[in-house]
């Protein structure tokens, strides 16, 4: 269930998470945005970036996905979908 939810949502609602962290920051609480751009940052490093190669993305593409869609890019590549 949570798989279908986030090939659904997924990046809509990272497409959320990076609004409101922006605002966030724009009050001066930049926490949440540095977090989440440091989480998405690891994951390409921890996975993203084999699984671009894999899939005959450039590296920029690969973290450039990783950062705005987190695991919601990825993880149907990875199932074979």
């Amino acid at each position: 269930m949570f798989y279908e939810l986030t090939k659904a949502y997924g990046k809509q609602i990272c497409g959320v998470l990076y609004a409101a962290f922006a605002g966030l920051t724009l009050r001066k609480k930049p926490l949440p945005l540095l977090t989440l751009l440091a989480l998405h940052t690891a994951e390409y490093f921890h996975i993203g970036r084999r699984i671009a190669a894999e899939h005959g993305l450039r590296p920029a593409e690969g973290l450039l996905n990783c950062l705005a869609y987190g695991f919601t890019w990825w993880l149907p590549l990875e199932r074979g979908e």
